[in-house]
Order: C-alpha cells, then structure tokens, then sequence
C-alpha cells in the first residue's frame, strides 16, 4: 500500500505544496528527481529483516555476560517497558528533528511533525535540502542513543528491562536503517546531489544534475 492512498492532514497537505513547489524549483534548475521513499508496511518489514538480527546478537551479548538465572524481570518491570517505549517513541522522533535542526538553515522552523493514524506512527519531516552525511546522522541518531546505549547500559547494570527498552527502540528505528541503506546504495548519475526529506512519506527525494 502506497501511502498517496490515505487521506492527508491539513498540515501534510500543505507539506505537501511546499514540497513540489520546491521539486518545480529544482526542476527549473536541471534537476531530477528520484524517490527514495518507502511504504509503511514495506519499511516496517525491512525493520525487522534489520533490527531484529542485531537484537538477538546483543541479546546473546548480554546474557553471555549475566546469565538468566541470576535476574528477575517481573509484571511490574514489564509495564516499565511498555511505558517507556510508549513515551520513547515520541522522543525518538524529536531526537530526528533536533539533530536535522541544527544543520538545516532554518533551524527549528525546518522542522515539522506528523501522525499517521492509520498505523498509529508520529513522523518527523525536515523542509530543507540536507547534505547526505546531516540526513543519515539525523536519521540514525535516535537509535544510537535510545536503543544501542540503554543496551550497553544494560550490560554494566545487568538490568534486562533496560536491556528491552534498548532492543525495542532499535527494532522502532529498524525503518530509519532501511531508508538509510537504500541511500547508501543510490548512487545518482551527476555530480550535484540535494537530499530532500519527503513531507509525509517515509524516506526522501533526491534531486540530482
């Protein structure tokens, strides 16, 4: 399912405008446009295909060094986990605009944030053109400091609900990798690249001449 299909936001639709209004401007300038983008189902898919292996990796990793029958994770510690992935989540995409603010030219004001009802899923969108190493930085950002860090914490504190939230948050940014991967795989026939993150679509459009 494409997400063209659902039925866009006030805020999106204006997104939207803005966005070919800059895809028009760029095409005035010699360039064209590929889509980097993929659909929600598609990403979450790859997500796992990516998170998940590296999960049961760390996972290994952790209870190599603290064995099972040495911890206690009880129901209490299981509603922590579920808490703090609810509220992590959000923060996950604040962390996106944060990091993609400080390179874009309008700070803050480049930044704008979505929900997609349909799968429950909050977005962070950057209005502004950035270079290829700002994107992927801000892309991944999040799961380094919520998923891969709670997860190194866990192996000094032995604490397996902090090890969960880390797994957890590195399968929510298993879709960032995959959108990361693929633009590390584009590689665009010309010599100038613009980096444009898509208004309410997972991934971006890259405009090249």
């Amino acid at each position: 399912m494409q997400n063209e299909e659902r039925k866009l936001t006030p805020a999106e639709l204006k997104r939207k405008e803005e966005f070919e209004e800059t895809e028009a401007a760029f095409a005035m300038q010699g360039y064209r446009k590929e889509r980097l983008t993929m659909g929600i189902v598609a990403a979450n898919i790859f997500a796992l295909g990516i998170a998940l292996p590296i999960d049961i990796v760390l996972g290994i990793a952790f209870f190599a060094i603290h064995p099972a029958g040495s911890l206690t994770f009880d129901f209490a510690g299981a509603l922590g986990v579920l808490a703090a992935f609810i509220v992590l989540i959000v923060v996950h995409e604040l962390i996106h605009g944060l990091v993609w603010s400080l390179y874009a030219k309008g700070g803050r004001k480049a930044i704008s944030f979505g929900f997609i009802v349909e799968y429950l899923t909050p977005y962070c969108s950057c209005s502004e053109p950035l270079p290829k190493h700002a994107y992927i930085i801000g892309a991944l950002a999040p799961t380094v400091v919520l998923g891969l860090l709670p997860v190194l914490a866990s192996y000094a504190l032995g604490s397996i609900p902090l090890f969960a939230v880390g797994a957890l948050m590195i399968i929510g940014g298993g879709g960032d990798m995959a959108i990361v991967l693929k633009l590390l795989r584009f590689k665009p026939e010309g010599t100038e690249v613009l980096l444009l993150d898509h208004p309410y679509e997972l991934g971006l459009a890259a405009f090249v001449k």
